[in-house]
């Protein structure tokens, strides 16, 4: 009988919180096989698409930021922000404002999910166009 590897932490409390207790149980909720979920989990220095980190993110209910930092990668998400038809009747004055929020609320966010693997081994940007 095959030995049953343990799962490391992050990835054990995330696939608990769904109620999946092996990496065959995280690929088959994730549509893909189970050896690229074992490279996913184990090997940082192994690429990896983003279409494997979104099944993956989505079979438990994460962000996909959060599944690429547990790779070994810093996922970027760059999606444009498109104002509310309304901000077509503020002034110039009130559009300044709302930029500047803006922009402290992004510096704010910059760093909002910690490390938790210090060591990584790559950075992606990504654009959904």
């Amino acid at each position: 009988m095959p030995r049953k590897r343990a799962v490391p932490e992050p990835w054990a409390s995330a696939m608990a919180a769904v109620g999946l207790t092996s990496r065959n149980e995280l690929a088959e909720a994730a549509g893909i096989h189970a050896t690229t979920v074992a490279r996913l989990i184990d090997d940082p220095e192994h690429q990896t698409s983003l279409e494997t980190l979104r099944a993956v993110a989505d079979a438990l209910q994460l962000d996909v930021r959060d599944v690429a930092h547990w790779s070994g990668l810093y996922l970027e998400m760059v999606e444009p922000f498109v104002p509310a038809p309304e901000a077509g009747i503020l002034g110039r004055e009130q559009r300044r404002l709302v930029n500047e929020l803006i922009r402290a609320l992004a510096a704010t966010n910059r760093h909002s999910r910690p490390p938790l693997r210090i060591q990584t081994t790559g950075i992606m940007v990504v654009t959904d166009e």
